[in-house]
């Protein structure tokens, strides 16, 4: 019974884990896309998407 209970316990907390960061992602790039629309609409010039992954790749590989 309680192999049971903990198994059921971890289970519950990796479900909220796993749903916490499915909102967090999902709230990031609505966020994102909200925030490079306003710039866009403003004027402000905003890099492509492949600049930004190449920025991150440089930026990764420094700190690694």
């Amino acid at each position: 019974m309680k192999i049971r209970r903990a198994v059921k316990k971890v289970s519950s907390f990796v479900a909220q884990i796993g749903v916490a960061l499915v909102k967090a992602v999902l709230t990031s790039a609505i966020l994102g896309m909200l925030l490079v629309t306003v710039m866009h609409y403003m004027g402000v010039p905003v890099p492509s998407a492949d600049d930004l992954l190449r920025g991150v790749s440089r930026l990764a590989h420094v700190l690694s």
